[in-house]
């Protein structure tokens, strides 16, 4: 009998995606907070508010993979800030206590994380071991892997994520990258020289399957991918896949302020994600270049 999978953040890039690596091993199953998407055969609903879930989505399961979250590129207004932590934090609560209450054996636990953990503005070298930042957003990731963490009292093995930019032809920064390069034109933001830390997501998918199946693979793993690049060599590299004549527009990361606010932070770069722990688990990446998977869409 196929062991079954919890996954939520059921329309996410990163869950449909991940289906195509877990399908045929597996029985999958969803959490929506959309009743639109509920059918209650594999998709179920649960509402973090009301304390709810559809307890037929968590019996027999073996493993959980929690992916769901309050997109941080939105506003940080006081609001959004909020759903950004209720949508990761409350919800791992919630999956916690039910498990517990149920008496659910849950072997693994995998969640998704953030680099934002090393804090923002941060331009250095970090492995799994560096400490925190102090900044709003990396307190925000430290209570997401506590709550986490928790299902390690129920003897589950937890596994955290601290994903670097996501690349995705269909979704998130490469999809709005390709966009103007076709019209020849594309942009990069000064200082250019900063690191950018990316990971595809097929990687990305293809290690929380690794790491379902590892048993060595626990705690926190930068998900990155191992050659260190920056922001003008990502850049200058998908041009080069793409249409090697378009011109690469120069912008002041103070322009980029005055639309994104803080959050201009998130694009500017300079955090390299050490991966030297990823790599020790055995985990193979097939895509260690941009022209790696741009070159074969």
């Amino acid at each position: 009998m196929k062991e079954k999978i919890l996954i939520t953040g059921y329309n996410g890039a990163l869950a449909r995606r991940l289906v195509h690596f877990l399908n045929d091993n597996y029985s999958l199953v969803f959490l929506s907070s959309s009743k639109k998407s509920v059918n209650n055969k594999d998709v179920f609903y649960w509402n973090t508010e009301e304390g709810y879930i559809d307890e037929s989505a968590l019996i027999g399961c073996q493993h959980i993979i929690h992916l769901c979250g309050y997109n941080i590129i939105n506003r940080w207004s006081k609001k959004n800030i909020q759903k950004m932590h209720t949508s990761r934090i409350d919800t791992s609560n919630l999956l916690f206590e039910k498990c517990k209450s149920l008496n659910q054996n849950i072997k693994t636990f995998v969640s998704a994380s953030a680099m934002g953990y090393y804090g923002l503005g941060v331009e250095k070298d970090v492995d799994e071991n560096h400490p925190p930042g102090n900044d709003w957003l990396a307190k925000l990731v430290v209570d997401w892997e506590s709550a986490s963490n928790q299902f390690e009292k129920l003897g589950t093995r937890v596994v955290n994520l601290r994903i670097s930019l996501m690349m995705d032809l269909n979704s998130g920064f490469l999809k709005v990258t390709l966009f103007p390069l076709k019209f020849g034109i594309t942009s990069v933001f000064i200082p250019s020289n900063l690191s950018y830390s990316w990971i595809h997501i097929d990687d990305l998918s293809r290690f929380i399957k690794f790491s379902i199946e590892t048993t060595s693979v626990s705690g926190p793993y930068n998900m990155a991918s191992p050659k260190k690049q920056t922001q003008y060599e990502v850049i200058r590299e998908i041009r080069q896949c793409i249409f090697k004549y378009a011109i690469i527009f120069p912008v002041p990361i103070f322009l980029v302020k005055v639309f994104l606010g803080g959050r201009s932070q998130l694009v500017k770069g300079g955090l390299h994600l050490k991966v030297d722990k990823l790599l020790n688990s055995g985990f193979k990446h097939s895509f260690t270049t941009i022209s790696s998977f741009l070159l074969n869409k």
